[in-house]
């Protein structure tokens, strides 16, 4: 019992501090799964782009508001890398997409990732949902933001990263 309490006690400790600190200045390195069950690692960025990268959950009622932001303006994500993220399992990631951006699947510079390591919240410390990071060319971090209030702030700062 007393082992329990002190790798919780140490587990809460770590995820608490994690929360505390800033998202890296350089984006950290990465692999996570494609829908279709491929590897996309942060080398397969296409470096000549700035990058868009959305932490959501399926359920969020906020992520849904992103991607439906998103979604109305994909037009304007042509040239960036673009990568949704998420934990959650393929079936809740296609009622989403349906629901909410059914454009962003079909878009060639979209890239819709699965977290099935669990890499993303302890490396890229995301405050809550959705955490949107804007990196530029040199994948250094320009923009983070957990609030659905300032997508029109994430374009702009992408627009002016050109």
């Amino acid at each position: 019992m007393m082992k329990f309490i002190k790798v919780f006690a140490i587990l809460f400790f770590t995820l608490s501090v994690s929360y505390a600190q800033e998202p890296a200045k350089q984006m950290p390195d990465f692999s996570f799964v494609t829908t279709t069950g491929e590897t996309f690692k942060k080398s397969d960025l296409n470096k000549a782009h700035n990058t868009l990268i959305v932490f959501f959950d399926a359920t969020c009622s906020h992520c849904q508001k992103a991607g439906t932001f998103f979604n109305s303006h994909l037009k304007d994500l042509k040239p960036y890398n673009v990568l949704f993220i998420t934990m959650d399992e393929d079936k809740a990631i296609q009622l989403f997409m349906k629901d909410y951006a059914p454009l962003i699947p079909t878009d060639k510079n979209v890239k819709i990732l699965r977290d099935t390591a669990y890499y993303f919240v302890p490396n890229f410390l995301p405050k809550r949902f959705p955490a949107i990071y804007v990196y530029n060319k040199k994948q250094e971090l320009e923009l983070y933001t957990s609030d659905e209030k300032e997508l029109d702030a994430v374009l702009n700062k992408l627009k002016a990263l050109k």
